[in-house]
């Protein structure tokens, strides 16, 4: 049985003591956006002044890729934005300019505007952490507490160290027509995203020394490093075979962990090695394959300085390609897997209020 508009925002509560949420998609066309929609309609985000930011570009009337049409965003009276001029162009809802965000994009000056009458809003101009950060800086300093990063196409930048306090995972029908894929893939991405944070103080201590020289860093729990004299971690890992022994036990890496990496890493001699671990910033930076990534979880445990709480899961039964698949069986099989997690469909939500207002 579907939990009901009520039931829903009874398990959004931890909402309340959030400050930034990231909604992420698995793949696109999952319902990013109709789980935005939801969020400020249904009184989820009541009480709260809320600012929309977006990584890449949303709320536009149809897919730039795809060309099929998307929901629009409808921004509320009272909400606030950071988009670029020509996105506000393409926007029903009028704004009030309030400031530049200091930098432009091929889609105009980037800047902050507070809406004062509702409308629906295209948000673009954010392609980097740093834009994200300074985004929810300033709308926080005029006020807004709750931020809402929309991760358009699919990017997790929202839930990088630093930028969100908890995520929304959505995911749908978009992905396969079978119940099993969709529930695998979903459980990847949340895998790679909701890491286990670092538990011993000498590997926070070595996560911390590489993010601080900008550099991938061999550690030992006696608290001996090794530092390559190479920045990438692809290079540096070429040589760390040769400087790698039983005494070391944890590999910190501050930046890109790619296939070439993984497979770096799975060369390392792990026999007499008590729980090999690589340590990461946050799970935004693991960029390899699935199949790599499991093949590394057989012997390595994999940590992170900081992890984003999974508040939802968002369904969308509905595909694009036409197809459909039973809400409640994709309900049931993520449920399953995340047993403690709310799983819900936005889509539906909103209908049936509609139909009941």
């Amino acid at each position: 049985m579907r939990p009901s508009q009520s039931e829903i925002l009874r398990a959004l509560t931890p909402l309340d003591s959030i400050t930034r949420l990231a909604l992420i998609g698995v793949a696109k066309n999952c319902g990013k956006t109709t789980t935005l929609n939801f969020l400020l309609a249904s009184g989820a985000c009541a009480g709260r002044t809320v600012g929309l930011v977006s990584v890449g570009i949303d709320g536009e009337v149809a897919d730039l890729l795809l060309g099929t049409r998307k929901p629009p965003i409808l921004a509320r009276t009272g909400d606030w934005v950071v988009t670029a001029r020509d996105a506000l162009m393409k926007s029903s809802a009028r704004v009030e300019y309030v400031a530049s965000m200091g930098f432009s994009t091929p889609l105009g000056e980037v800047v902050c505007a507070r809406v004062i009458e509702e409308g629906t809003v295209v948000l673009a101009g954010l392609r980097h952490r740093e834009d994200l950060r300074q985004a929810s800086a300033l709308m926080e300093a005029n006020g807004v507490d709750l931020v809402l990063i929309d991760g358009a196409y699919g990017r997790t930048i929202g839930a990088s160290s630093g930028i969100a306090d908890a995520m929304i995972v959505s995911t749908g029908a978009v992905l396969s027509a079978k119940v099993d894929v969709i529930c695998a893939r979903t459980t990847a991405l949340i895998e790679r995203l909701a890491l286990e944070a670092i538990r011993l103080d000498w590997q926070r201590d070595l996560m911390h020394k590489a993010l601080a020289e900008d550099r991938f860093l061999l550690g030992a729990a006696d608290g001996h490093t090794i530092a390559s004299p190479a920045t990438s971690a692809l290079l540096g890992l070429g040589e760390a075979v040769d400087r790698w022994s039983g005494a070391m036990s944890a590999v910190a890496i501050p930046g890109l962990v790619s296939d070439r990496v993984v497979e770096h890493l799975l060369s390392l001699p792990t026999a007499d090695v008590f729980e090999p671990t690589l340590l990461v910033p946050d799970g935004t930076v693991l960029q390899a394959s699935a199949r790599l990534l499991a093949r590394l979880r057989r012997n390595w445990a994999i940590r992170a300085l900081t992890a984003p709480r999974i508040l939802a899961i968002s369904i969308n039964p509905s595909s694009i390609a036409g197809h459909t698949v039973d809400a409640a069986a994709l309900r049931d099989a993520l449920g399953a897997r995340w047993p403690q997690t709310l799983i819900f469909d936005p889509g539906f939500a909103l209908h049936s209020n509609a139909k009941d207002a």
